[in-house]
């Protein structure tokens, strides 16, 4: 066939072909975990209500730390560090005391961590804010980063899905995250890396 000329003689490029709605399939679209901002008033610190797991440079830091301040840490119980099984075995956590929630998951309990000051604020933060020094700096990681987790890779991003909660242990108790008010997926909240931000900053600089 000749190739078709324009009325000035120049070529004229041939049409691209229509590409075929079934030649690639397009790719699937990631649905992003979207959460709130944590509201201290009206969760009550629920995210504290099984204690936290401790790292064990944690637990020599906490120990530490109720040693050199017991007027700030007046409030604990003589065993406020306790043995407690868990997925991968048996590991010191912060113990619990009673505590009566306004609102909470059925399969959650009434207690709270016994670091937690009547009004639900940490104490490991209360102490480090009045020093002036970050929030953060005595708080375990495991507290501060929730509902972020993470692994030797780095960062878990929060589950979007409770079937996809890492807690999620079957009916008895179908998950932890997904339950809490900063942990559950909302459409009308911030992509989970706005919305937590600054755990994830914090994250970086103690995990470079």
């Amino acid at each position: 066939m000749p190739k078709t000329k324009s009325a000035s003689g120049a070529k004229v490029p041939k049409a691209p072909k229509a590409k075929s709605a079934t030649a690639k399939s397009a790719k699937p679209v990631t649905k992003h975990t979207k959460l709130h901002y944590c509201d201290l008033s009206d969760c009550q610190g629920i995210c504290c209500s099984d204690g936290a797991f401790l790292r064990p440079e944690e637990v020599r830091r906490v120990h530490k730390l109720v040693e050199k301040y017991p007027e700030h840490f007046a409030h604990l119980p003589v065993d406020y560090i306790i043995d407690e099984e868990w997925a991968h075995g048996v590991g010191k956590k912060t113990n619990v005391r009673k505590f009566r929630y306004r609102n909470k998951p059925e399969h959650f309990k009434h207690t709270k961590c016994v670091f937690a000051e009547s009004d639900g604020k940490c104490s490991f933060q209360t102490l480090a804010i009045k020093q002036g020094v970050h929030k953060w700096k005595y708080k375990p990681m495991g507290c501060w980063l929730f509902p972020l987790e993470s692994d030797e890779k780095g960062l878990v991003s929060p589950p979007r899905t409770r079937k996809d909660d890492p807690n999620n242990l079957g009916p008895e108790y179908p998950g932890f995250a997904t339950y809490t008010p900063c942990g559950k997926h909302s459409e009308k909240g911030k992509v989970w890396w706005i919305a937590l931000k600054e755990e994830v900053a914090a994250y970086k600089k103690a995990c470079p």
